[in-house]
């Protein structure tokens, strides 16, 4: 493929301008496409709870909040206006507050009206902007708010967008004041910013055909941002870098480019699919919200990679030399000698690498007190002054969320259970659901149709009245009864989570053994997403360890070598989620999402390759190449060590630049990774490992292959590894 490149490079560019252009066009589309939550796991117990809702109690699958607030009560006229605007909107059903009392402040100045659809989410969620439009041109009230789930994912969606492109406004200046003093040139600073801009546009493009295809939540756009600029702009240096060493050395400009892509392109290459394989893994719960993190992971990096192994050395096949033009005044040609001092004066290197690894253990003892727990029914994810969420902290102030969000649990009855039967199982769950601590109360038939009233009478003649539908389902001789359990605290705390798990697991020993007990809500979902997200850990961390020990092991031969990488890996991840874990509760008493985790060690697992490749690679070629090991040890970590750490600061930069995020999660994941990269680069990669590898010895390498002589340090750079798979 690199004889391609500079055999044809006007071809290949052409080719990537046709891609980038049409990634474009494609991406303009993206945002309308996604979805906004994802927090959810269609196959688990609250989403079939749900869909028994939408059956047998004609509940709306999805459901809008209309707030309105004023400093007198709401007049009746304003809220049948709103009404009005929720069936214009689409709405098949809208419940008032003359029809359900907690949906109005005892006061009266804060009212809800909810508006169920039976549309899907995405169709919902598109409705949200202009239904708060024409709430805001009517001016009914004070104010008037759309909440509810939808507008919440509707609004994660508009933000994570605008998050996306802040960062990319903020990073690109630090991106390029930092290759302007890596590179010292004009040239040479532009090439990693076009194939940064080209990987990010056309996996958008890509985004929006595989939205045709599944459904694709709104963090694609945030990680094809945060994973795009920082492998792109990070390959492109490695290649760049290696490239002007190898022209510097006297080489032509197809020689240099040979000897650079058969080395550092060989590592880029294996650490873009260490990066793809490594998010791979997040497949693995089959929730959308990880899926499309994945995707968008994959997505990218897999362009990223193509963009530098194939566009990049055809740009430098055409500019050669001219990589150096627009050569800043500060900038020096002469080459500076490579000091290995520092660590050579390290005697006991065993003993340092220890330490360091020690400091790395006690920087991940904060995960021993982890809580994990994902946001629902919560706007807290939103920033403050957003319509869905003053709509939402209204109703928590002035009415209480808590009717809003109940407990929704389902008792269904083996078919030919009497009404009477029925009406006292159902009874006494209400009892125990009332005693049960974090319950403020319980909302069921029996308040409604005590024994031998009319309206017990009635249900024992099968006939449903209106007042009890949302409460009773009697069809075909199977009977379900629904009780709505309204708690004393939110739906997000941890006590409403702890409220759903005891229900689940107690409820059912305290009705008839035939009867089946089910728990759904919002409230419901979330525990039903952390459950899973929690149980896929041992899945998802085998798959990333497996795979990533074969790919080292394949290509280093090496047994040592790839369980040392595992090592300084996981040495990574625990101290950099530790580390989170304290900013966390510094900053908040909410805990972490429960997909941050997760995700970081997917993310940082793929990340931490290119360092681990980039170096391991220089000093194998080194020691291959006729360099004592410990010299090589030295010389692979000192020449690396400046590139390693210019490429650490711009993935950090990146990372950083999602602090300025208005989504919480996306602000956990960038603080996270950045503070991987940094422990990555500085501490594993330039102390602890190195310090390893000398305390090992050359077993660590194998045995030399035909050493080649050489008379000088510079000798292994001087001529491309008789390896060049990975070196």
């Amino acid at each position: 493929m690199t004889a391609i490149s500079i055999r044809h490079p006007r071809v290949v560019l052409a080719v990537w301008a046709t891609l980038f252009i049409a990634g474009a066009l494609l991406a303009l589309r993206l945002d309308g496409a996604l979805s906004g939550g994802g927090f959810t796991n269609p196959r688990a117990e609250a989403l079939q709870a749900q869909a028994v809702l939408e059956q047998k109690f004609d509940e709306a699958p999805n459901q809008l909040v209309i707030v309105l607030s004023a400093a007198d009560p709401v007049a009746d006229a304003a809220i049948d206006e709103a009404a009005d605007l929720a069936r214009e909107a689409g709405a098949e059903r809208v419940t008032l507050p003359s029809e359900q009392a907690d949906l109005a402040s005892d006061d009266g100045r804060t009212v809800a009206v909810i508006a169920g659809f039976t549309a899907d989410s995405t169709t919902v969620q598109n409705l949200v902007p202009e239904l708060q439009a024409s709430l805001d041109e009517q001016d009914i009230a004070d104010d008037a708010y759309v909440t509810g789930q939808p507008a919440l994912d509707y609004q994660l969606n508009a933000h994570s967008k605008a998050d996306a492109i802040r960062a990319e406004l903020i990073v690109f200046p630090i991106l390029i004041v930092v290759l302007l003093l890596v590179f010292g040139s004009v040239v040479a600073t532009i090439l990693p910013l076009l194939v940064a801009g080209s990987a990010l546009m056309i996996s958008m493009g890509i985004g929006t055909l595989a939205t045709g295809v599944t459904e694709i939540s709104n963090l694609y756009t945030n990680i094809v941002s945060m994973i795009g600029l920082a492998v792109a702009v990070d390959y492109s240096l490695f290649i760049i870098k290696r490239f002007r060493e190898e022209l510097a050395a006297g080489r032509s400009t197809p020689d240099a480019i040979h000897v650079t892509m058969a080395t550092a392109g060989h590592s880029v290459l294996f650490s873009g699919f260490a990066v793809a394989l490594a998010l791979s893994a997040l497949f693995v719960p089959q929730v959308m919200a990880l899926t499309s993190i994945a995707l968008g992971g994959i997505v990218v990096a897999l362009v990223a990679l193509a963009v530098t192994m194939l566009v990049l050395p055809a740009g430098l096949a055409l500019l050669g030399p001219r990589i150096d033009a627009g050569r800043l005044p500060f900038s020096s040609r002469r080459k500076r000698p490579v000091s290995v001092a520092g660590s050579a004066r390290i005697r006991r290197p065993g003993l340092v690498g220890l330490a360091g690894a020690a400091v790395m253990i006690i920087a991940a003892v904060p995960i021993a007190g982890l809580s994990l727990q994902s946001p629902v029914a919560s706007a807290t994810v939103l920033p403050a002054g957003d319509p869905a969420r003053a709509g939402l902290e209204l109703l928590e102030t002035d009415i209480g969320q808590e009717g809003l969000f109940p407990v929704d649990v389902i008792l269904t009855f083996p078919e030919g259970t009497a009404a009477e039967t029925a009406l006292a199982e159902t009874g006494e769950a209400r009892d125990w659901l009332t005693d049960h601590s974090g319950v403020d109360g319980v909302l069921d038939v029996t308040q409604f149709a005590p024994a031998g009233s009319p309206l017990a009478q009635a249900l024992s003649d099968g006939t449903v009245p209106g007042e009890v539908e949302r409460l009773w389902n009697s069809t075909d001789g199977a009977i379900a009864a629904r009780l709505l359990v309204t708690t004393s605290d939110g739906p997000d705390t941890v006590t409403t989570h702890a409220l759903v798990k005891d229900i689940r697991a107690d409820l059912a020993g305290r009705v008839d053994g035939g009867v089946s007990v089910a728990v759904t809500g919002a409230t419901a979902q979330g525990v039903d997403f952390d459950e899973t997200i929690v149980g896929s850990i041992p899945a998802i961390a085998a798959i990333v360890l497996t795979l990533t020990f074969i790919m080292l092991a394949l290509a280093w031969r090496s047994i040592l070598l790839p369980l040392l990488a595992l090592v300084f890996n996981l040495l990574v991840v625990g101290a950099s989620v530790g580390l989170l874990t304290l900013v966390q509760r510094a900053v908040s008493d909410v805990p972490l999402n429960s997909v941050t985790p997760i995700l970081l060690f997917a993310v940082m697992f793929g990340l931490s390759m290119d360092y681990m490749v980039i170096i391991m690679s220089r000093m194998r070629e080194l020691y291959r190449n006729g360099l004592d090991y410990e010299q090589a040890v030295l010389q692979g970590a000192a020449r690396t060590r400046g590139m390693i750490n210019s490429a650490a600061v711009i993935m950090i930069a990146v990372f950083l630049s999602f602090m300025t995020a208005q989504i919480s999660i996306v602000r956990e994941i960038g603080i996270g990774l950045a503070i991987a990269v940094a422990l990555d680069a500085v501490v594993i990669r330039m102390l602890v490992m190195p310090s390893i590898l000398r305390a090992i010895g050359s077993r660590a390498f194998g045995r030399r292959a035909e050493p080649e002589p050489a008379s000088d340090p510079d000798a292994g750079r001087e001529a491309p590894t008789r390896e060049p798979a990975l070196t």
